[in-house]
């Protein structure tokens, strides 16, 4: 084995195990959970007979699961002869026996043990009728175990995660995995498992279902989102810390949709034997993932574009909200603006160097980038070059909650510097808008992709709000110091803080003149707070 790899392994180990550890909350190691095994109440000959091996998520008592894979034994009642066996830990961490792929014998050898069990109450089938389900950390053993165990069938029959997830990318993404699988996720989801986590395999989930089809793409991997639960609502009887809690809907419905959607998706993909009523909830819960998710999308477009999940890396041609943000800075009137053309692209003709390209994926070749600018005489256009940044949330190993950018840097022109060329009057030395500005188009644009939503309807009734703080200057007012400091986001107890770090120079400056620079809040950055974080506190059952 490489010793890098096998390094790098370990490091995502410890790193999802601390990121997991701390939404969990505290230990219980006093009380030593067991495996123990649920017989199907209902036994008929005719039936085929499955095993569910359930792992636990971090923390959480095992018999906390009995409520949620009971209701999933009930409905499948009339399908399968349904044996679940749930995993306990002495740790109720699975990680401590699967700290990496290469290294869970431990928690293979105890997936055995449980499967002697459930033959003792009566499971008699082979390992191709053995079908994984976990929860939380508990997906992120399971996912190490088909990483780990490539030859092992019951690790590949077919794998459920509730509230978790499988590689970003790679061959253990979406579209590569060897395994069929659901994730299935929860509207109100407040840790690592929130649907801005999950717009990331939504999204490959669309790509995949163009190239082979929806339904092919639901039976292989299939990545569905519970509208109104929440994390917790997995295991009934157990807050888990950090979640929007309670959720909207009471327990028993709750479960009812949980045991509902695995059922559905079971009889789907595994059994081949799903009713209309089946493949009907299957159908809506793709189309509710899809429109939750779709503003967010389109929000993560004004961050970069070409369309992508840019925080894993991938390229980008121009940000929409540096050139919203150029014009909001001029606050011309509809004549002067039309009189301004921004280039998209580097190497635009005119300019100087290729410094002056519209995005830049590095900080580095952000950090050199220039704003430059070319008056067409005889047309009296001004060509403008607008240089932008998103700069997103550590996710080293995919141990991130966010995949928004934490802010869009903008390298603009002063509102002053345009009208001078222009020949406009205009009487600030700098620009007529501010950063703070923009940051208010910002919040409006997520309002509006999300105007006519439950998700709108919910945040305007209960959720935390954003207040926008006035801009501040990077020390000394100097393009090093700049890109260095950050927008600055903070929740207070009244709500969500918001201040822009900004350069803006007069025309006569000696450094950098006539220019302004904003470090900006992301559309999507607005859209996950109202998704998510701004109901951490609220009631919403009344």
């Amino acid at each position: 084995i490489n010793s890098k790899d096998e390094s790098n392994k370990i490091m995502r180990a410890v790193l999802m195990f601390m990121s997991l550890l701390a939404f969990t909350g505290r230990v219980f190691a006093e009380d030593a959970d067991t495996n123990y095994v649920l017989s199907p109440v209902h036994l008929d000959s005719v039936l085929p007979t499955k095993l569910m091996v359930f792992i636990p998520g971090g923390n959480v008592p095992n018999t906390d699961y009995n409520k949620t894979v009971s209701a999933v034994q009930e409905e499948l009642r009339e399908s399968v002869n349904l044996y679940v066996a749930v995993l306990g830990f002495s740790s109720r961490k699975c990680i401590k026996v699967c700290p990496f792929s290469g290294g869970c014998f431990l928690l293979h050898n105890q997936v055995l043990d449980a499967v002697e069990m459930a033959r003792e109450e009566g499971f008699d089938g082979t390992e191709e009728d053995i079908i994984m389900a976990s929860h939380s950390l508990g997906g992120t053993c399971a996912n190490q175990l088909v990483q780990g165990y490539p030859d092992e069938q019951m690790y590949h029959n077919g794998q459920i995660f509730y509230g978790s997830y499988i590689d970003e990318e790679g061959d253990f993404g979406l579209k590569n995995y060897p395994t069929p699988f659901a994730m299935i996720g929860a509207e109100l989801d407040g840790g690592l498992a929130r649907p801005g986590k999950f717009a990331n395999w939504a999204y490959d989930f669309n790509d995949l279902s163009q190239e082979i089809g929806v339904s092919a793409a639901v039976e292989k991997s299939a990545v569905l989102i519970i509208p109104s639960i929440d994390h917790s609502d997995f295991c009934p009887g157990f807050q888990v810390p950090g979640d929007i809690f309670p959720s909207e809907i009471d327990d028993d419905s709750a479960t009812m949709e949980i045991s509902k959607t695995t059922a559905a998706w079971l009889k789907y993909s595994l059994l081949k034997s799903p009713t209309k009523k089946d493949i009907n909830l299957l159908k809506k819960l793709i189309n509710f993932t899809q429109d939750l998710l779709d503003p967010y999308f389109k929000a993560l477009n004004y961050e970069v574009m070409n369309p992508a999940m840019h925080y894993l890396g991938e390229g980008g041609v121009y940000s929409p909200l540096c050139e919203d943000a150029q014009m909001i800075l001029a606050g011309f009137d509809e004549d002067d603006s039309s009189r301004v053309e921004i280039g998209r692209g580097c190497d635009v003709e005119g300019f100087d160097d290729s410094r002056s390209c519209a995005y830049l994926n590095s900080t580095g070749d952000f950090e050199h980038s220039r704003s430059q600018y070319e008056l067409n005489e005889e047309g009296g256009i001004l060509s403008v070059n607008v240089s932008g940044h998103a700069e997103y949330y550590r996710d080293f190993l995919n141990t991130g909650s966010f995949t928004c950018a934490s802010e869009v840097g903008c390298k603009m022109l002063s509102g002053k510097r345009i009208a001078d060329e222009l020949g406009i009057e205009y009487e600030e030395e700098t620009s007529r808008g501010s950063c703070k500005d923009v940051n208010q188009h910002a919040i409006d644009i997520a309002l509006d992709l999300l105007k006519g939503t439950k998700t709108l309807e919910r945040y305007e009734k209960y959720g935390k709000k954003i207040c926008l703080g006035d801009d501040f200057d990077a020390f000394f007012s100097a393009g090093p110091a700049w890109i260095k400091e950050s927008l600055e986001i903070k929740e207070t107890d009244e709500c969500l803080s918001v201040k822009s770090v900004k350069i803006d120079t007069a025309l006569d400056s000696k450094l950098f003149p006539g220019v302004h620079y904003c470090k900006l809040l992301s559309p999507a950055r607005v859209v996950d707070w109202i998704f998510t974080d701004s109901l951490k506190e609220a009631k919403l059952r009344e």
